[in-house]
């Protein structure tokens, strides 16, 4: 006769035996010590370095088509553009696009003064940005949109603000990581 497939009980024929030892098991590891797993560095810094290398190329050209646009007086007079305004661009610009680039290569190679050259040309065009707009940049903008000359500074001061705020924060983001993987290479000294 078979077996009842439904029944969990054992015959009673034979019991496990329990066998009691006063010495505990030590289970070894090959490990003495900690172990510390260590992690690839992340690549959040060659990954901003490359869209900052790609921003500063496009920045480049955009210069350059400026450059040609207030080569014409009659544009210049139509957007009153002055002689003053136009070195402020320019300084702004090239400046913008060297400390992009430059410090996108850097941060390409893990190299912390990248983070810092970058993050000190957003300041640079912030202040430039000041500048242009308390010069009288802003005051074609204000005839057309029929508002005050002040207020339409102050916007685009606030503007220019939070732009360089979120700039910022995304260049900084290399420095939030844990295991950023960027050496100790300071910008000065």
């Amino acid at each position: 006769m078979q077996p009842n497939p439904w029944d969990d009980l054992q015959t009673e024929g034979s019991a496990p035996q329990v066998m009691i030892d006063g010495q505990t098991a030590q289970i070894s590891t090959g490990f003495n010590n900690q172990v510390i797993l260590l992690q690839p560095p992340s690549s959040a810094s060659k990954v901003i370095g490359i869209l900052l290398i790609i921003w500063g190329a496009i920045n480049a050209m955009f210069l350059l088509l400026a450059a040609v646009g207030w080569s014409s007086s009659a544009i210049r007079e139509e957007q009153g553009i002055t002689t003053s305004n136009i070195i402020l661009n320019s300084a702004s610009g090239i400046i913008a696009v060297a400390t992009s680039i430059l410090g996108g290569i850097w941060m390409m190679n893990f190299q912390r003064k990248g983070v810092y050259l970058v993050l000190i040309g957003i300041i640079i065009g912030f202040l430039f940005s000041i500048a242009l707009s308390l010069t009288g940049n802003t005051d074609a903008a204000a005839a057309n949109a029929d508002m005050n000359k002040e207020v339409v500074s102050g916007i685009a001061i606030g503007i220019s603000a939070v732009c360089s705020a979120v700039c910022g924060l995304i260049v900084a983001i290399p420095l939030m990581i844990n295991n950023n993987g960027l050496d100790d290479s300071k910008l000065f000294g």
